[in-house]
C-alpha cells in the first residue's frame, strides 16, 4: 500500500504510573443496556464533539453508554503540562477508574489513537477492546505542518486587526488549502466579550509539545509492553498514519490486531463516520466486547 520515511524506532523510556492526572470534560450519550461502554478520544486540536457522528452510530446500534471525552488541553478539559501521552494516558485511566467502567472498548482517533494504546500497554486491565484511528505504535518525525498550523492560530489571536472568523480563515490559508483543514482548525477559537478572538485551548502548550515530538514520539518499547487483548486499526487509504511498513512492529506490541481501509485522508472519522462505525460495530460483535 503506502509506504513513508518516517522513523519507526521505538523510544526507551521510563512510563510513570503515578503522575498525576487531571478531570476529563465529556458528553454522554446514554444507552439502554448494561454492557460495557465505550470510551471515545479525539486528536490533536480536536475536542469530544469530533466524533460524535461515530458515537450516535454505535450508542443507537449498540444502546450502550457512550463516553465522548476531552483530553487535557483540548475542549473543556483543563489545561496543564506535561501534555505528552505518559500524562494523557493516565487522564484517561483515572476517568475510567472514577466512573468505575468496567473494562469499556477504547476508540481513539490520530493523537487519541495513541492514548488509547498507551493506556492499554500500561493497565492492560483498563480495557477489553481498541480501535485506533489513523495511528500507528511507532515514533515518527514531528509533525511540522501542526506546528505551522498552531503558529498560525498564534499570530491570528495576537493580532488585534482580525475580528472575524473570516478573517482568521484568510490567514490560515495562507499555510493550509484544504477548506476542512481550515473549518477544523477553526474550531479552536472563538471571541471574547470585546469581540477579539481569541484561542479556547493553550496553544502554547500544545506548539510546545508538537516542536519537543511528545505528540509523534512513541515512549514505548515491544520487548517490554504488549497487550493482547483484541485491537482494530483504521486507516485512511491517502494517509501514511498506518502504513503498511508499520504492519510487523503493531503486531509486536498488539497479535491480536486487525486492520481494516477506508478511502480517504487522515480525517476519515469526520468525512467517512459511517464506513468507520460499520467496521468498529462488526469488530465489536465479532469479539464479543
Amino acid at each position: 500500500m503506502r509506504l513513508t520515511s518516517m522513523m519507526n524506532k521505538p523510544v526507551s523510556r521510563i512510563i510513570s504510573r503515578s503522575i498525576s492526572s487531571v478531570p476529563l470534560s465529556y458528553e454522554l450519550l446514554r444507552g439502554g443496556n448494561s454492557q460495557q461502554p465505550i470510551v471515545i478520544l479525539h486528536g490533536l486540536l480536536g475536542n469530544k464533539g469530533n466524533n460524535r457522528r461515530i458515537g450516535k452510530n454505535l450508542n443507537e446500534q449498540l444502546q450502550r453508554d457512550i463516553y465522548l471525552v476531552d483530553l487535557r488541553n483540548h475542549g473543556n478539559s483543563p489545561h496543564s503540562k506535561p501534555h505528552n501521552y505518559d500524562s494523557m494516558s493516565n487522564d484517561v485511566i483515572n476517568f475510567v477508574d472514577k466512573l468505575e467502567m468496567k473494562s469499556p472498548t477504547v476508540i481513539g482517533h490520530s493523537m487519541g489513537a495513541k492514548v488509547g494504546m498507551s493506556m492499554v500497554l500500561k493497565k492492560a486491565s483498563v480495557a477489553s477492546g481498541l480501535i485506533c484511528i489513523e495511528n500507528s505504535p511507532v515514533c515518527t518525525a514531528p509533525n511540522g505542518k501542526f506546528s505551522e498550523y498552531v503558529r498560525t492560530l498564534q499570530k491570528i489571536c495576537q493580532d488585534s486587526s482580525i475580528r472575524s472568523m473570516t478573517d482568521a480563515d484568510k490567514m490560515l490559508s495562507s499555510v493550509e488549502n484544504d477548506k476542512f483543514k481550515r473549518q477544523f482548525l477553526l474550531t479552536v477559537l472563538k471571541r471574547d466579550n470585546d469581540n477579539k478572538i481569541t484561542s479556547k485551548v493553550p496553544l502554547d502548550i500544545l506548539r510546545d509539545a508538537i516542536i519537543k515530538g511528545y505528540i509523534s514520539e512513541w515512549p514505548f518499547d515491544p520487548r517490554h509492553d504488549r497487550w493482547t487483548g483484541p485491537t482494530l486499526f483504521i486507516r485512511g487509504t491517502e494517509s501514511p498514519f498506518v502504513a503498511d511498513e508499520y504492519i510487523p512492529t503493531i503486531g509486536q506490541y498488539f497479535p491480536r490486531f486487525e486492520i481494516r481501509d477506508v478511502e480517504g485522508n487522515h480525517f476519515i472519522n469526520a468525512v467517512k463516520p459511517d464506513e468507520c462505525s460499520d467496521y468498529i460495530l462488526d469488530f465489536i460483535t465479532r469479539n464479543d466486547l
